[in-house]
């Protein structure tokens, strides 16, 4: 027993000195989320001298970008409201930006910006104004936009107008990314031009995986009997275009929504469509917002428990966590050599803070009532609701929900 203690010491010992090591590590580890990135940003200004009609441009670049980054993040009823904020204060919430494009005259200045935003900055900006908003984005989703030609429906074909519209749409990022499939063999065999209702679960989500989306949205585009009989994109539109949106990130298809587009007058077949593509990619936002829109007086916590077989498990861990928005700050409870107990204190319902874990494949259970053990430095004796949480890839074949032990 005594040479068991001794070598059960010196494997403790190396836990804890590499524990610190790769704590370190982890709670260093920090990405910039693509929602507090805004890139595509345009400016066109003339002055007196080119220097100073960059000096504008400069300005007017930052103002825009930030009135693009709060679009994305502000509730509908707080963008009706919204006005822009003096240049100073949006300055200082930028962590750094890049010129993508430049042309000059002797009184022009064209240029096009790329901006990234201080995360932690731009969210106290609007806590501070007690503003509603959201932090948390969804993983890109994969858009599927069938069109329909009488009784046929097609996906892949050259002469899928609706698919050609979401390939010229430029700005497909925001807090749900849209990826448009390449429509390679490889798309061509996992869903057909007739399975836009009748797809394979198995072989979506295969192609979920290549294109790395959370979910497809199904996107049909149904034409009247006039838009039907205007065939090239260039003539002009008339008639109205029907969309049907369909999700599919639950166990069946769901029928979501619809919007009808009408054909006006000077509008081609593609501004139509275009304009339908616009509807659609703000209807995906805007939904998403709903569910994640939060104030800044909607503080909560609560203590989960984290079962690793190894450190480098626990690290990978630590690493996702540290990067999921919605959460403010996590503290570490306990530790022992297979099992952590951490407090996370974040914004808004559990439902949220789900729903922002997800993103980063990371699975926090229903709560349980559980008698607290020596586990718990903070708890004597009390009871209290714990949470199991783990990153998918590591998740366990049967999840307990007892606390205590390693």
């Amino acid at each position: 027993m005594a040479i068991f203690y001794k070598h059960f010491d010196k494997a403790r010992i190396v836990f804890w000195a590499l524990f610190i090591c790769f704590l370190f590590i982890a709670t260093n580890v920090k990405a910039q989320n693509a929602l507090f990135t805004v890139d595509g940003i345009d400016v066109d200004v003339t002055a007196n001298s080119a220097l100073t009609a960059r000096d504008t441009a400069f300005i007017e670049a930052q103002k825009k970008a930030f009135d693009v980054l709060a679009q994305r993040m502000l509730s509908e009823n707080e963008l009706r409201k919204f006005e822009l904020p003096e240049i100073f204060v949006i300055s200082a919430l930028i962590k750094d930006y890049e010129v993508t494009k430049e042309k000059f005259s002797s009184v022009r200045y064209m240029g096009t910006y790329g901006f990234r935003f201080k995360d932690k900055a731009v969210r106290r900006y609007f806590s501070g104004r007690g503003v509603q908003y959201t932090d948390v984005s969804s993983r890109p989703v994969l858009i599927l936009p069938y069109y329909q030609f009488g009784e046929h429906v097609v996906l892949w074909s050259p002469y899928n107008s609706w698919m050609q519209a979401w390939n010229r749409y430029n700005d497909l990022g925001g807090l749900v990314p849209v990826v448009v499939p390449l429509g390679d063999i490889q798309d061509v065999r996992d869903i057909g031009d007739e399975q836009s209702l009748t797809y394979d679960e198995m072989r979506l989500h295969s192609m979920l995986g290549r294109y790395d989306t959370g979910e497809a949205v199904i996107v049909v585009a149904v034409p009247d009997k006039n838009l039907s009989l205007v065939y090239k994109d260039s003539d002009p539109a008339s008639g109205a275009l029907t969309v049907y949106i369909y999700r599919t990130d639950r166990a069946h298809l769901e029928y979501v929504t619809q919007i009808i587009e009408t054909a006006r007058s000077g509008q081609t077949k593609a501004d139509l469509l275009n304009k339908a593509v616009k509807r659609v990619y703000k209807t995906l936002q805007k939904d998403w917002k709903k569910k994640t829109v939060v104030s800044a007086s909607q503080s909560n916590k609560l203590i989960a428990n984290i079962s690793f077989k190894t450190l480098s498990q626990w690290v990978k861990t630590r690493e996702v966590l540290e990067i999921v928005h919605g959460i403010n700050e996590i503290s570490i409870k306990s530790i022992s050599p297979k099992r952590a107990q951490i407090e996370i204190m974040f914004q808004g319902t559990e439902d949220r803070l789900r729903l922002a874990l997800q993103q980063s494949n990371v699975t926090l259970s229903e709560p349980r009532f559980a008698m607290t053990t020596g586990l718990v430095n903070n708890m004597q004796g009390g009871s209290s609701l714990v949470y199991e949480l783990y990153l998918n890839r590591y998740a366990p074949s049967e999840t307990r929900f007892t606390i205590g032990g390693g």
